[in-house]
């Protein structure tokens, strides 16, 4: 029985070894299957795993693709450019700039273009797509798009130009300068917004050409005589006449007492109906009066003809008289602005309501003003007229440039000329002064002032009172003030100034901030100021 249970024991333990041999040689057997599966499994994850890489790639650099042309289609919105090329190649320049790509990746299309609206620009662009993996399927390029609204504004531009005398040798440079401001600032493309510019050439005033009329009224006529005494002064009788106290007058067509014709007399005494008359001597050493009773009786008829302010001539005492001799000159009238006077002296009230100045000198030197004109052909042949003569009135040269934009002239300039309304959303309204030198010429009644500065007509062409409106300097600061306050953006140029100090306080005082005052010296630094002018009114036109 014990042998029985040791074979037994034997048979058991050798089932037993078989079976472990067999359970050890089927655990390496599974380990081998397990190997196979596995390479088998990672052959056909592998690309799975790359593809899943591919795709967070293409994800990412899709994102990158649109920030990238997201900032160049704004830069492109926010800049000048205007046409076809201009637009594509900025475009194209700002996404490059901005978009950085392995190597091995290219962009493979751009497109930047003004929409049909004329007010957005619309970007795309593509780029070829990363590859890591096999290309277990075809991949499109990476594509974006992008669309800004370019907001902008309406621009009116005045540009007020020193013509007179001391310019002569730089003329030359100051039309280039000119020239090259307008065709920045103007632009081809007029919608949906406009970009206008106006000229004002200035030296003794500010020729008005054919708004002279409507500027500044008609020339005074005749007046009619209805009785004159027999008296010492003679009393002349001539309702509403118009005259003021010691103005020059001629009389003619008198009835009865004839001598009174063809003479020229001084106004005194004068009232609405009536004045007194005054002559000088022969030698033109003293007034005297003119005695009625020496002529015959009044009987009909006669016309008085003013020979002062508002009249086609004006005869006045010059600054050359002295107390022994009274020097007086006659000058007609031109179609040069002086002043206005009163209480709209340094606003912009329609000339219907406060007319413009008189001006009266042997000649109006200055070319006709130019108002609001998008005709770039136009305004720069004006330009190329100009020549220089005369001396300084930049304060009334300042005030037409205020006037040329202002919408309360509405009713002198027409049509395209017409300025928009203050306070219009998107526009601008922008005054270029330029000068050369001091404000040297303040008026009375119509002629240059005694108290002229230096570099003003000679005394012999000066009336005998001061300035009434004071000093320009004064009066220039006085616009200055009032365009601002209306929401004008005023640029100065002090062009060869740096001995002048009044001059450079004034730059420094009218233009709306530091930024925008310009002191160049020379030809060639005028060319650079007014194109950094005019590309800083491109930058204020055109924003984001």
């Amino acid at each position: 029985m014990e042998k029985i249970t040791k074979q037994v024991a034997r048979r058991i333990h050798g089932m037993t070894g078989r079976l472990k041999a067999r359970c050890v040689a089927g655990v390496r057997d599974e380990r081998g299957a397990t190997a196979v599966f596995f390479a088998v499994g990672l052959l056909l994850l592998a690309p799975a795993t790359m593809g899943l890489i591919d795709l967070y790639m293409i994800t990412t650099q899709r994102g990158q693709l649109q920030d990238a042309l997201d900032t160049a289609t704004l830069y492109v919105a926010r800049s000048t450019a205007t046409t076809a090329t201009e637009i594509q190649t900025k475009g194209d320049a700002a996404l490059r700039a901005n978009l950085k790509l392995p190597d091995d990746q290219e962009i493979t299309s751009t497109k930047f273009e003004l929409a049909a609206d004329k007010i957005t620009i619309k970007g795309e662009a593509t780029i070829e797509p990363p590859s890591i993996g096999p290309q277990l399927w075809a991949q499109a390029d990476i594509r974006a798009t992008s669309e800004v609204l370019r907001n902008s504004n309406n621009v009116e531009v005045a540009l007020v130009l020193d013509t007179t005398g001391s310019m002569n040798d730089y003329m030359d440079s100051l039309k280039v300068a000119a020239k090259d401001l307008i065709d920045l600032v103007v632009k081809d493309q007029q919608a949906p917004y406009y970009t206008k510019l106006a000229i004002v050439p200035y030296s003794v005033g500010v020729n008005m050409g054919s708004y002279e009329a409507d500027a500044r009224g008609a020339v005074k006529g005749t007046t009619a005589i209805t009785g004159a005494s027999k008296t010492n002064p003679v009393v002349i009788t001539s309702p509403n006449h118009g005259l003021y106290e010691g103005e020059r007058l001629v009389i003619n067509g008198v009835v009865g007492m004839t001598a009174l014709n063809t003479k020229t007399y001084i106004a005194t005494g004068v009232t609405t109906d009536t004045f007194k008359l005054q002559r000088y001597d022969s030698n033109d050493e003293k007034i005297y009066n003119v005695d009625g009773r020496n002529y015959d009786d009044y009987t009909s008829g006669g016309t008085v003809q003013c020979k002062g302010e508002g009249c086609s001539e004006n005869i006045f005492t010059n600054a050359s008289s002295t107390s022994k001799r009274i020097l007086q000159t006659t000058f007609s009238k031109t179609a040069c602005a002086t002043e206005r006077l009163g209480d709209h002296a340094y606003d912009d009230t329609a000339p219907s309501d406060a007319p413009v100045g008189w001006h009266y000198a042997a000649s109006c030197p200055s070319k006709p003003i130019v108002p609001l004109s998008t005709n770039k052909t136009t305004l720069k042949g004006v330009i190329n007229s100009l020549s220089d003569s005369g001396s300084t009135a930049g304060h009334i040269g300042l005030a037409w440039g205020w006037y040329m934009i202002s919408p309360e002239w509405k009713g002198l300039w027409k049509g395209e000329s017409e300025p928009a309304a203050y306070g219009k959303e998107q526009l601008l309204k922008v005054v270029v002064l330029m000068t050369d030198g001091a404000f040297n010429t303040p008026y009375c009644r119509g002629v240059a002032a005694k108290d002229a500065g230096s570099g003003a007509p000679s005394s012999g062409s000066r009336i005998n009172c001061d300035a009434v409106n004071g000093d320009p300097f004064a009066q220039a600061d006085k616009l200055c003030k009032a365009m601002r306050a209306k929401g004008v953006i005023i640029y100065t140029v002090g062009f060869n100034v740096g001995s002048e100090p009044k001059v450079q306080n004034l730059m420094n005082n009218c233009a709306t901030s530091p930024e925008y005052v310009y002191m160049p010296n020379g030809g060639a630094e005028l060319k650079v100021a007014f194109r950094a002018i005019a590309q800083d009114i491109n930058s204020l036109r055109i924003a984001k």
